[in-house]
């Protein structure tokens, strides 16, 4: 269950320093879905109880995936690379499942799982957790939800290689090369759908020119803000570069999907931007799916592509679907 080793005293402290100042998210127990609470219940119900000890190292990357935890008390690090001199990923509390991906992937343990406290555990075991997985339904689109949260947990450390954009605190162009890659690979594994959305803001040159490109970022941090307010937890928004986005809505079909990108638009259209200067900002979109648009990323951006020049084409501030 644990490899009984442990990490130096250096890095133990360095962590824990580190956590005491980590950026805390919106709680992800706010959003459980069927499958984390079945999950958390049928680890707690059928798994064994143990604990571990600050420092100690709960499994390693590389290692084969045999089971899952689930934190009753304390806190975890999880970690990439050699532990003598890892990159920190994230860190998990109590309440948190740790190390369900590998298992749902069957593959190795992509990072390091140490305890920073003493924290006590709850066990499932790989074919307990495979019983699990025959009593949830709609398995594929709550699997995709899982994944998401988890990309989202896992690369606010990462400012460094590039994986988000620095202004707008939106995923890079760099993430949305690999994202959509893992994405269409994903959806044909576990067989669901997802829209993608080209975003271009209508008439952004004209804010540059007036008010300045200081003025411009703001303009982009605040559109940055509001889209991402109105998605859902599975939903990811990408700077594609200048002023144009790119969105990936998971388990979306063409109908759902105008509509949620139509809404972004109509609230973008309600209220300013920014109130000084007073500006207000729309958008034209262009959307494509997968896999009724094509299953490889050149055809799925291409037609996006092509619909969001339709949707300018159009008179601008409209969203392009078919």
């Amino acid at each position: 269950m644990k490899n009984n080793a442990h990490i130096s005293s250096d890095l133990l402290k360095e962590l824990q320093t580190t956590y005491k100042h980590f950026p805390r998210h919106t709680d992800s127990l706010k959003n459980e879905s069927k499958f984390d609470s079945g999950l958390k219940d049928f680890t707690v119900s059928y798994g064994n109880e143990f604990s571990v000890k600050p420092g100690e190292i709960l499994f390693r990357q590389g290692d084969l995936a045999d089971g899952l935890y689930w934190i009753k008390e304390g806190v975890l690090v999880v970690l990439d690379g050699d532990l003598k001199k890892p990159r920190l990923l994230t860190f998990r509390r109590a309440g948190h499942i740790i190390g369900e991906i590998a298992l749902l992937e069957d593959t190795q343990r992509t990072a390091s799982v140490v305890a920073i406290s003493e924290a006590q555990l709850i066990y499932l075991n790989k074919d307990k957790f495979q019983d699990l997985l025959a009593l949830i339904p709609d398995f594929g689109l709550e699997l995709m939800r899982v994944l998401s949260a988890r990309l989202r947990e896992i690369k606010p450390a990462e400012y460094s290689s590039g994986m988000y954009d620095h202004l707008t605190g939106a995923l890079s162009r760099q993430a949305f090369d690999i994202r959509l890659v893992e994405e269409i690979e994903r959806a044909k594994l576990y067989r669901y759908s997802f829209s993608l959305v080209f975003i271009d803001l209508d008439k952004f040159k004209e804010v540059n020119d007036n008010y300045g490109h200081g003025c411009g970022d703001e303009v982009l941090i605040e559109f940055a803000k509001r889209i991402m307010s109105g998605l859902r937890t599975t939903d990811l928004l990408f700077r594609y570069g200048g002023d144009e986005f790119v969105l990936i809505l998971q388990g979306i079909d063409e109908v759902r999907g105008t509509v949620l990108v139509q809404k972004l638009l109509d609230d973008m259209k309600a209220t300013p931007i920014l109130e000084d200067p007073p500006i207000t900002l729309v958008f034209s979109a262009g959307m494509s799916y997968y896999p009724n648009d094509g299953e490889y990323p050149t055809m799925l951006l291409e037609t996006a592509d092509q619909r969001v020049y339709e949707a300018k084409e159009k008179g601008r501030g409209q969203v392009v679907s078919k």
